[in-house]
């Protein structure tokens, strides 16, 4: 599996295959219509994520970097596709240098589908509150 950044510039070559692993997560989220996350993108507010296994796209994150008082955080937004045993690791391997170097201390999400103590886990953090609302965080 390899684990990349999608640069905004190459977003039109990568978009028609990550949007249907994404959708089903806007969806249930009401993380937004296909082209409020495509605006969210292109003006930086959020970044995609591809996992592919050889040539083809198996999985799509967006990223979000989040003001949380006192701190900064690295929103998992949007998570779809396949085998996240296979590549969430690596993932989180690859992303959390990332988040670093933008000033983030924590990757962080919420529950938002069936079995997400288990992707948790898989992610590496552990439940938390956050606003008041049940969430889940990994300390960088």
């Amino acid at each position: 599996m390899i684990v990349t950044a999608v640069p905004v510039r190459q977003l039109g070559l990568f978009w028609r295959h990550a949007w249907p692993l994404l959708e089903r997560a806007a969806t249930r989220t009401n993380g937004g219509t296909e082209e409020e996350v495509v605006g969210k993108l292109l003006q930086g507010e959020a970044q995609l994520w591809g996992v592919f296994d050889l040539d083809r796209m198996v999985a799509a994150v967006t990223t979000q970097i989040t003001l949380l008082e006192p701190e900064k955080g690295c929103r998992l937004w949007l998570v779809g596709g396949a085998r996240m045993d296979d590549w969430a690791a690596e993932f989180m391997a690859t992303v959390e240098p990332w988040a670093r170097s933008l000033g983030c201390t924590v990757v962080w999400g919420t529950p938002s589908r069936a079995g997400w103590r288990r992707i948790v886990r898989l992610m590496g953090g552990e439940e938390i509150v956050m606003d008041g609302r049940s969430a889940w965080g990994r300390r960088l």
